[in-house]
């Protein structure tokens, strides 16, 4: 089992995942993992979508405790027009199946939003492979040094 101190692990990338969980009854509070409270010394990645619970860091307990205690290089980048799913493979196969009548627009929206399924699969590519090179090859292509016209469709923070 891999642990946050341990030391193989070099860098992080977070596809809309969550960093707060409800309290111990399940329905209130918000928890704060370990990760959340101490922050990163290492280089992280975070990609949220526009879920109604997604988007900024600033959206999100657990995100926002990373970004406050985090010493590490971090950046957060939100796909506009996304959806949770829209980081799997859903992204490419569920508007095949909407044009084919076998799921409705509206359950298509939900899952994957209304961003094109080509730009959003090269931006999560783009994105992932950039940060992967910067911090684990040292090759830096500049991309996530800000917003970048190549990708309208992502709002960049810092």
């Amino acid at each position: 089992m891999i642990s946050l101190g341990d030391p193989r692990l070099k860098v992080g990338v977070n596809l809309d995942g969550q960093l707060h969980f409800p309290g111990p009854d399940g329905k209130t509070g918000v928890y704060l993992p370990t990760v959340a409270q101490d922050g990163l010394t290492r280089p992280f990645l975070l990609m949220g979508t526009q879920n109604p619970d997604s988007g900024s860091y600033h959206r999100q307990p657990g995100w926002d405790a990373l970004w406050q205690h985090s010493t590490g290089w971090h950046a957060d980048v939100t796909l506009t027009g996304s959806r949770h799913r829209s980081y799997t493979d859903a992204q490419s196969l569920l508007p095949q199946l909407a044009r084919q009548g076998a799921i409705s627009g509206e359950d298509l929206t939900r899952d994957v939003g209304d961003i094109r399924p080509d730009r959003a699969v090269l931006a999560t590519r783009s994105y992932v492979a950039s940060f992967l090179d910067r911090w684990l090859r040292g090759h830096d292509d500049h991309l996530l040094d800000g917003p970048s016209p190549c990708f309208p469709e992502v709002v960049y923070e810092r």
